[in-house]
């Protein structure tokens, strides 16, 4: 008999994200598994999922961690809502759960970290990328600083380059959190668990977007067999 293919909630805006939304269940599919569109209003049944993803978008309530909104924008707090909710039951459930970008940085907050609203201020020579075309070929270079989850998606590999869409970064690390990864610049460019208890992984980059690039769909296949 074929084993069940497994089902992975992927939480997204309401309105937007069309194509980060395509990207992702593309990419899970092309893994074996199944994806489910998460969003405030479609959310009814996701402690049915088997593991989640959480995805990139706008940025996240700065009162999530104590702050003042200073440099965040494209704010939704029902998906904030939403995705503290998924995050919560993930981790008390001992479910898989990857995130992507903003999906990095909400784990982090619910874990008890926090955020940079605008890393340009405090990585002088960081500069975030917000032209159509630097956003689609411009590439940063990432040091794999940790063995962990993400250096088996990339064996021997300790410099990969990546793209580069946040102008936001990791501040305070949240609680069994470890950091696996940074640019040239100190940012935190891949989070995950410091224990085997569970699955989690969280980067500040879009493989979804990269899924031409057979290690970034190793991403997606690494998340799909721990659900299974």
């Amino acid at each position: 008999m074929t084993e069940p293919s497994p089902v992975i909630g992927v939480t997204g805006a309401e309105e937007q994200g069309h194509v980060m939304w395509f990207c992702n269940r593309l990419g899970i599919r092309w893994a074996g598994g199944r994806a489910r569109r998460l969003t405030a209003s479609r959310s009814e049944d996701f402690q049915n999922c088997d593991g989640f993803l959480i995805s990139g978008g706008g940025d996240i309530d700065p009162a999530l961690y104590g702050e003042k909104n200073t440099a965040s924008f494209n704010v939704e707090p029902a998906r904030d809502t939403l995705e503290q909710a998924v995050i919560s039951h993930a981790l008390s459930q001992g479910k898989p759960l990857a995130g992507i970008c903003r999906g990095a940085q909400m784990i982090n907050i619910v874990k008890g970290g926090s955020l940079h609203q605008n890393a340009r201020n405090i990585y002088k020579d960081f500069l975030p990328t917000t032209s159509l075309l630097g956003k689609i070929f411009l590439r940063r270079s990432v040091r794999i600083v940790e063995e962990g989850l993400l250096s088996a998606l990339y064996g021997d590999r300790r410099a990969i380059r990546v793209n580069s869409i946040h102008h936001q970064a990791i501040a305070r690390l949240g609680q069994g959190l470890i950091i696996s990864a940074q640019d040239r610049h100190g940012i935190a460019q891949a989070i995950e668990t410091s224990g085997d208890d569970c699955y989690l992984l969280g980067v500040q980059w879009h493989p979804e977007l990269m899924l031409y690039n057979q290690s970034q769909r190793r991403f997606f296949r690494q998340l799909v067999q721990a659900c299974r």
